[in-house]
C-alpha cells in the first residue's frame, strides 16, 4: 500500500453498521460484471459479479473496504439476501441473451458459515428460475480457510445442487495444495499478480505452468485473471490455460452496458 494511500485511508471516516445498513435500504450496492472468456473457442462462457457502494457522500467505496466490516456486522444474512436476489435477476437477463452463460458470485468465509446460506441460494435460484449448474460460488484461499469450514460440509452442499465451487487467487496462499485435496473444488483461478508480471518473469511464466498443469491433472479447469495483452492472452492459450478475464476482453460492466456488449459478442 503507497504512503499516499495510508494517508488517504487515515482522513476517511470510519464507516459504521447504521450507515451500511442504510446503503442496503437505499440500494446503493451495485453490480458490475466483468466477462469470463473460453481461450480456446474466443467466446464468453460467463461472467463475474463485482460490487461496488456507489455512496453519496464517500464517492465510489471498493469492496476492500466495506466487505470486512459486513462480515464483522450483523448485516451479513441481509446482505446474503440481497447479493444474491440482485445478481440473479440480472443472470436471467443475462440468459435472455445468452442462455449457455453461468454468474460467478464471490463469497466470504463467514458468509457461507451463516445458517441458512445454502437454503437462500437455493430459494433464490428457485424464485428466478435459474438452473443452479448456471451458478459459481468462489472462494478466496487468501481468507484463511479453516477446519470449520470444511468440517461444516456447506461447500460439498453447494456442489451436491451442481453449483460450481472455484478458487480464486490461486498461488496467493500458503495452502493451496491443502484445500484442493480437503475441499470439493472444480474450478481454479490463477491470482492476478501472476499475470501482470508473465511476459517479463520466467519465474512466474514457470509457477503459472505448473498451476494449469496441476488443474488439469486433477480435472479442473484454470482461469487466468487479470489479462491485459495480446502477449499475454497468446503465452496462456499457448500453454493450455482454459479461460481468461480482464481487460484485455473487457472491463466490468453495469449490466445494460454488459448486455450489449454480449449482444455483439455472440
Amino acid at each position: 500500500m503507497s504512503f499516499l494511500r495510508k494517508l488517504l485511508g487515515r482522513k476517511q471516516k470510519v464507516i459504521s453498521e447504521n450507515e451500511l445498513l442504510e446503503a442496503l435500504k437505499n440500494h446503493e450496492f451495485v453490480f458490475y460484471y466483468q466477462p469470463e472468456w473460453n481461450l480456446k473457442t474466443g467466446k464468453a462462457l460467463g461472467v463475474e459479479a463485482l460490487m461496488r457502494w456507489e455512496s453519496p457522500t464517500r464517492g465510489i467505496v471498493p469492496p476492500m473496504d466495506f466487505i470486512p466490516l459486513l462480515e464483522k456486522s450483523k448485516l451479513i444474512g441481509q446482505f446474503s439476501k440481497f447479493l444474491f436476489e440482485q445478481t440473479l435477476a440480472d443472470l436471467k437477463k443475462i440468459q435472455e441473451v445468452n442462455p449457455k452463460l453461468f454468474m460467478a458470485v464471490n463469497v466470504s468465509l463467514l458468509q457461507i458459515q451463516e445458517p441458512g446460506f445454502v437454503e437462500l441460494l437455493k430459494d433464490t435460484a428457485e424464485k428466478t428460475g435459474i438452473d443452479m449448474k448456471s451458478l459459481e460460488c468462489e472462494i478466496t484461499e487468501t481468507q484463511g480457510l479453516t477446519q470449520d469450514v470444511i468440517e461444516s460440509g456447506t461447500l460439498d452442499r453447494l456442489a451436491a445442487l451442481n453449483v460450481t465451487i472455484s478458487m480464486d487467487d490461486f498461488g496467493s496462499g500458503y495452502s493451496s495444495l491443502a484445500y484442493l485435496r480437503k475441499l470439493n473444488i472444480q474450478k481454479l483461478k490463477i491470482d492476478l499478480d501472476f499475470t501482470r508480471t508473465l511476459m517479463q518473469d520466467t519465474k512466474n511464466q514457470t509457477i503459472v505452468e505448473a498451476i494449469i498443469q496441476l488443474g488439469h491433472d486433477l480435472g479442473f479447469p484454470v482461469l487466468a485473471e487479470g489479462i491485459e495483452t495480446t502477449e499475454q492472452q497468446q503465452w496462456l492459450k499457448e500453454h493450455g490455460c482454459d479461460y481468461g478475464q480482464g481487460f484485455w476482453f473487457s472491463r466490468a460492466l453495469p449490466i445494460d452496458q454488459l448486455l450489449v456488449f454480449l449482444k455483439n459478442h455472440k
